[in-house]
């Protein structure tokens, strides 16, 4: 599958993947096992590591295309279902208004596309 991501999309993307890496490792290892956990933290560094090297080969650009496979999309929807939720529950519980967010808005754009692309 190939995600054609505008550069916000993309640099907002790889920000929050990086971001979050720590906090995912655990929880993939503490709901999966360790073996199981590893094999999932290793698909999460996978598309992590395809983002930095088309950052690195293409620089900053208006789109990037990037290539993933299945597995690669299944663990991507996961993390952007699952961090999207959590960061409006967080917000509604501070009172913030999140509607409006570019960030929020950004993250739920790249979630639809990946969603569209597993569709397909």
């Amino acid at each position: 599958m190939i995600l054609i991501l505008t550069n916000e999309e993309f640099t907002m993307l790889l920000l929050h993947m990086n971001i979050m890496r720590k906090e995912i490792k655990k929880a993939l290892k503490r709901n999966y096992g360790l073996f199981e956990g590893k094999k999932k933290v290793a698909c999460y560094d996978s598309i992590t590591a395809a983002l930095s090297e088309q950052l690195e080969e293409k620089g900053e650009c208006d789109s990037y295309n990037v290539e993933i496979d299945d597995e690669q999309a299944t663990m991507l929807h996961s993390f952007l279902s699952f961090y999207t939720q959590e960061l409006k529950r967080q917000a509604e519980q501070e009172k913030i208004e999140y509607k409006e967010n570019e960030t929020l808005q950004l993250l739920e754009s790249v979630l639809r596309k990946v969603e569209e692309g597993c569709a397909a």
